[in-house]
């Protein structure tokens, strides 16, 4: 791939899930009784959503800052693998969209990674 591109495609995929899983975070570091009865139903507390928002958030905006986002590629990796653990293990909702974040995070820290440690 043209280095351009991938770097284009980088910032639009970094920018893009990022300020998503920061939107997505945030109501799981204030969790209302909604939120918490989802976690409990999947067996967490309350504690744990406060945790998983701020992890969310803070690999968000790892993925947006282009020298930390293959960092935040492989945070959000992990997230998005528990995601998918929880959902099959419990059987509460799908796991599709878990997948469909996991198969990013993986593509982002991919084009970060190549970009910083590549052979000109």
């Amino acid at each position: 791939m043209n280095p351009k591109v991938r770097n284009i495609v980088a910032w639009v995929l970094g920018i893009l899930v990022g300020l998503y899983m920061i939107a997505g975070g945030y109501p799981k570091l204030f969790p209302n009784d909604g939120m918490i009865r989802r976690f409990e139903n999947w067996g967490y507390s309350a504690t744990f959503a406060t945790i998983i928002g701020v992890l969310e958030m803070l690999s968000g905006l790892l993925l947006i800052i282009p020298k930390t986002a293959f960092y935040g590629g492989i945070a959000l990796g992990i997230l998005m693998l528990g995601a998918v653990y929880t959902h099959l293990n419990t059987g509460i909702g799908s796991p599709l969209f878990a997948v469909i974040f996991l198969i990013l995070a993986g593509l982002l820290a991919y084009l970060r990674f190549e970009k910083r440690y590549r052979k000109s």
